[in-house]
């Protein structure tokens, strides 16, 4: 099995909970570190989702993001099925920007 760490995906969140990384078919991956970049002048409130976008697929919620600041959620083992999805939304807005970091194993 051939295991690879790269950048998994990179965007920027909106208030409306939206899959950010679908592990591909055949494929598990571990999400250890997402970085929240806020390039707006209010802070922000994030919450992710693992496995899904409803409400009881949230694993964390209120994390709260400085205005022009950045959060780094790190030493995370957050695992993503093959076509399993990791979401997120923030409060309000489209100025959060999330990085994910991680390794593909397939």
């Amino acid at each position: 099995m051939a295991v690879s760490a790269k950048r998994l995906a990179q965007s920027a969140l909106s208030a409306t909970v939206t899959a950010r990384y679908t592990a591909g078919a055949g494929v598990t991956a571990q999400i250890t570190e997402i970085w929240l970049a806020n390039t707006g002048t209010t802070d922000r409130i994030v919450s992710l989702y693992q496995g899904g976008t409803a409400t009881t697929n949230m694993i964390a919620t209120g994390v709260k993001v400085p205005n022009g600041g950045s959060v780094c959620l790190g030493d995370l083992k957050i695992v993503v099925a093959a076509t399993q999805v990791l979401a997120a939304k923030q409060d309000v807005g489209t100025d959060i920007t999330m990085t994910l970091f991680g390794v593909e194993e397939a």
